[in-house]
């Protein structure tokens, strides 16, 4: 269940990056101006991490232990350090390829969150919907 889960969160979530990402692919393809490449890259950033990470918290949802708090912590850490570096980076290349890559975030970012919440939202509601399905007793009752 798990690894099918996490297979399917990361093709829907692929489809759901590329398509927020298709806007700005045009613009990246374009050489001659440094901006577009940067709202590609913010985009990029926001995309993998995203995805990346929403795999690891789906095959961790749900177990026992501490996991998914790890990989939650983990994937916003990533997300945060990225997107800052870029930033510098970006500043220190000039303002012209500041606010491209802070559209490019914005576009990674926002489609995937949504689409993260409602994932995990229905999840623990499948989850929890089997647990009180169970016998009394738990899984080993009667055993």
């Amino acid at each position: 269940m798990r690894s099918s889960a996490a297979l399917w969160f990361a093709i829907i979530g692929t489809v759901i990056a590329v398509a927020a990402g298709l806007p700005l692919l045009p613009l990246a393809l374009d050489r001659g101006a440094p901006a577009p490449s940067w709202g590609f890259t913010g985009w990029a950033i926001m995309a993998v991490t995203g995805v990346a990470g929403g795999i690891w918290m789906t095959r961790t949802h749900g177990r026992q232990g501490s996991g998914f708090l790890v990989a939650l912590g983990t994937c916003m850490l990533a997300r945060l350090f990225a997107s800052v570096g870029g930033a510098l980076i970006a500043a220190v290349r000039g303002t012209d390829a500041v606010w491209p890559y802070l559209v490019g975030l914005g576009a990674g970012y926002v489609p995937l969150q949504l689409f993260e919440v409602g994932w995990f939202l229905r999840l623990s509601k499948i989850r929890s919907r089997q647990a009180s399905e169970l016998p009394a007793g738990g899984a080993g009752a009667g055993r």
